[in-house]
């Protein structure tokens, strides 16, 4: 499903762009065995309910076109939360600045959870300033699960 999601995001990117909001991320999944079309977006002064109603609106004869949607599925726009769950280059890239929480399961690291800021991410590898001072560059494919961790909690 990860294939299909990404050629979602390439046909709707440019869609979402030109209405003044940011595609963070598109994802699929099953939901009471219908198929789920997840789209997070973003702007900097934040993603009200209208917004996504109005991005929705607009998603949805997009994907009514495509052929491969003929079996039906369900649709979702949200903003990505404070605490979102992070999963491609492009989403450490958008939240450069924010401070997440990384659990590796491969490299010299596995087992191991990272806390620190994202410093950048490039060509598969995202560099984090851990909360110990070090900066690590981890191979985004040796991460198992990273999430932005909210600030104040």
């Amino acid at each position: 499903m990860r294939d299909r999601s990404e050629r979602i995001y390439e046909r709707t990117h440019a869609l979402i762009e030109g209405m003044g909001y940011r595609l963070v991320d598109v994802r699929e999944a099953r939901r009471d065995g219908r198929r789920l079309v997840q789209f997070f977006i973003d702007e900097p002064r934040g993603v009200s309910v209208e917004d996504c109603a109005d991005v929705s609106r607009e998603l949805g004869y997009v994907l009514d076109a495509e052929p491969e949607f003929d079996d039906g599925y369900v649709l979702e726009v949200s903003s990505p939360g404070l605490d979102h769950d992070l999963r491609r280059e492009r989403e450490y890239r958008y939240f450069t600045g924010r401070k997440a929480r990384l659990v590796m399961k491969g490299g010299k690291l596995k087992g191991r959870a990272i806390v620190g800021t994202i410093a950048a991410a490039d060509e598969g590898t995202v560099l984090i300033d851990a909360e110990d001072g070090e900066r690590l560059s981890l191979a985004i494919d040796d991460i198992a699960r990273a999430r932005l961790v909210i600030e104040g909690l």
